[in-house]
């Protein structure tokens, strides 16, 4: 039986270089992909002692069973471990080519000279729900162990907002690590430029601390384009509004089936939201239930009090026509500008 654990248990394993019978097959998954990519160069950085030729790097367009086989049985040159990183979605893979994966990830042993992590961007497959995992969930948990990094809100993003500054040589006070969050956004992506962005300014005015009126000037207010602003845009049918979204997604390059993805599970998860509130349930028991974090289950139950549940059925219908499109006929936006369109 898997047990999933999060990116602090998996620093630690880091830190202790996977020693004894410490598995050495992970796979990174969940909504935070910055944490996801960070944590992955840290790795690839520390076990390799810095050397190239002790790591290896495997992406989308570079990946082949063969490849990856290679570099997980080839032995380091000069360090103890040799890190083997692969950036994929599984939803690319056929269901053969996952089996395949699978079975070579399952033989990994803790005695490997190798560490290999498989890191799947957010909208890269579905996990189901903790108490109810998806098939590909349960297949890839069998052959690794699970790394949930789940989306930085609250106190820890305040936290790492700080750090963020501390490690520009700006002091950032509580209160003005939460500004930065509310007028910046909570996209660490963003937030990572816009607080390098700040400090500079600070510096550059001979200060050390950054205050919010350093935060207004330098940063750029950022209004939330996730996909639960496109979702709820759709399902309120403001047309304008979600056209306007997605072409910001698209231009940012995030890929067509993510967005269907990520948009279908949004609307399931406002569904599961949906039933448990007419149940009377209170927002504890439905999170307990669900295990939907309080932060995206807040905006949810916001979110369904102004939505039938016919409502709601019927765009999941109509997503799985769209994710049927930019997965088959059409891997471009066209479907999911139709699906809009259509509700």
């Amino acid at each position: 039986m898997y047990q999933t654990i999060g990116d602090a248990e998996f620093r630690k394993r880091l830190k202790n270089g996977f020693d004894g019978d410490t598995p050495k097959a992970y796979f990174f998954y969940g909504e935070e992909d910055y944490l996801k990519r960070s944590l992955l160069s840290e790795t690839l950085e520390k076990l390799s002692g810095g050397d190239p030729m002790d790591r290896v790097s495997i992406d989308q367009a570079s990946y082949s069973l063969s490849a990856l086989e290679d570099a997980i049985y080839s032995p380091p040159l000069f360090a103890a471990l040799k890190p083997v990183a692969v950036s994929l979605a599984p939803d690319d893979l056929k269901p053969a080519e996952i089996g395949d994966l699978c079975a070579l990830l399952s033989g990994i042993g803790s005695d490997s000279l190798s560490v290999a992590v498989l890191s799947i961007p957010s909208g890269g497959f579905d996990p189901g729900l903790p108490k109810r995992p998806s098939a590909l969930f349960k297949k890839l948990a069998e052959a690794a162990v699970p790394v949930l990094f789940e989306h930085a809100t609250g106190a820890r993003l305040n936290g790492w907002v700080g750090r963020h500054f501390n490690e520009r040589g700006v002091v950032a006070p509580a209160p003005v690590c939460a500004y930065t969050v509310y007028y910046c956004g909570s996209d660490m992506f963003r937030l990572a430029s816009e607080i390098d962005k700040i400090a500079f300014f600070v510096k550059a005015a001979g200060r050390h601390e950054a205050t919010e009126e350093d935060v207004r000037t330098a940063g750029c207010r950022s209004e939330e384009f996730d996909s639960f602003a496109l979702a709820n845009a759709i399902l309120s049918s403001d047309y304008p509004r979600a056209l306007g979204i997605l072409g910001y997604l698209r231009g940012n390059k995030v890929e067509p089936a993510r967005i269907m993805a990520e948009i279908t599970r949004v609307f399931c998860d406002m569904a599961a939201v949906s039933v448990c509130r007419r149940a009377g349930m209170t927002p504890e028991q439905i999170s307990k239930e669900t295990g939907i974090k309080p932060y995206p289950l807040s905006r949810y139950i916001k979110a369904v009090g102004g939505v039938s549940d016919s409502s709601l059925s019927r765009a999941i219908r109509l997503a799985a026509v769209a994710d049927s499109g930019v997965k088959g006929y059409s891997r471009d936006y066209v479907p999911i500008e139709q699906f809009i369109c259509s509700l």
